[in-house]
């Protein structure tokens, strides 16, 4: 976990954050795919890291960011 939050920091560009009742989200985009890091309010650490290439998962952000030039990047 630890490379891919290195790979995500050093190679994404932040997009977005949603918050849920334990974690805040953030999105990463890093030219092949989306990266969601999960940060854990109770243990304000890092809790799991997820790629996906699935536009359909970008679903919980479309009102925050525009998919028009990001994919361009």
């Amino acid at each position: 976990m630890q490379y891919q939050a290195q790979f995500t920091w050093d190679n994404g560009v932040f997009l977005s954050s949603r918050k849920t009742e334990a974690h805040v989200i953030n999105l990463y985009y890093t030219r092949k795919f989306f990266v969601e890091v999960h940060y854990s309010s109770r243990n304000e650490g890092v809790d799991m890291i997820s790629s996906f290439t699935n536009l359909d998962k970008l679903e919980p952000y479309l009102d925050q960011i525009q998919l028009v030039g990001i994919l361009d990047m």
